[in-house]
């Protein structure tokens, strides 16, 4: 599997320039885009679409004190990017649904999910930094996503910038289309990767 300094060159790829990085954290213009975009891109994109390979389920342990309008605290995953969904022994909240029954909360540095449950179980979108566990699918949505981000720095072409973010969104909602068909839990599709909002592209096709 590619590691992130291919990835970072496949991303130049699409841009039609002939430059190639050999570490994100060397001194040139493009590994500095790159360098600056890639974990955001990343992370946005693992908490955007269900991937099978970051899909973590994991028992909440007790932690902290809740307050007085709960009776029970449990620490929240500090690798969660996104929640998709919270067994409650009986009931179980799915990610689009309105909160009921819970609060997600930071006290200080920590992050806690308070209830009135003794038991919880989170199903969510967990960071994965290592590309050894990227799929082809996110690996091609992320170069995507990642050339969108830095094509408008390096080559000053606003047009190719567009044109790279609606092929990134295109590929988007391919992987939420193939998440579905499998069966996962569908992320929200009404809105494009914040990397790719940022410039001002609304993501929509012609």
């Amino acid at each position: 599997m590619p590691a992130d300094t291919d990835i970072g060159n496949m991303a130049l790829s699409r841009l039609g320039t002939r430059a190639t990085i050999a570490d994100l954290t060397e001194n040139s213009t493009e590994a500095r885009q790159i360098n600056l975009w890639y974990a955001t891109v990343r992370d946005e994109l693992q908490s955007l679409v269900d991937w099978n390979f970051n899909r973590a389920t994991q028992a909440l342990a007790a932690s902290g004190s809740p307050p007085a309008r709960w009776s029970a605290s449990y620490a929240y995953p500090s690798d969660c990017l996104r929640m998709r969904r919270l067994d409650f022994g009986a009931s179980t909240w799915r990610s689009g649904e309105p909160a009921s029954g819970f609060e997600i909360a930071s006290s200080g540095s920590s992050t806690f999910l308070y209830c009135n449950e003794d038991q919880v179980t989170a199903v969510f979108a967990q960071r994965v930094v290592d590309p050894a566990r990227f799929t082809p699918g996110f690996i091609l949505a992320f170069v995507d996503c990642l050339a969108a981000s830095i094509a408008l720095a390096i080559t000053q072409k606003a047009d190719l910038a567009e044109r790279l973010a609606r092929r990134a969104q295109e590929r988007i909602e391919r992987a939420m289309a193939d998440s579905a068909n499998e069966g996962m839990i569908p992320a929200e599709a009404e809105r494009p990767a914040q990397s790719l909002a940022v410039r001002d592209f609304d993501g929509s096709v012609p």
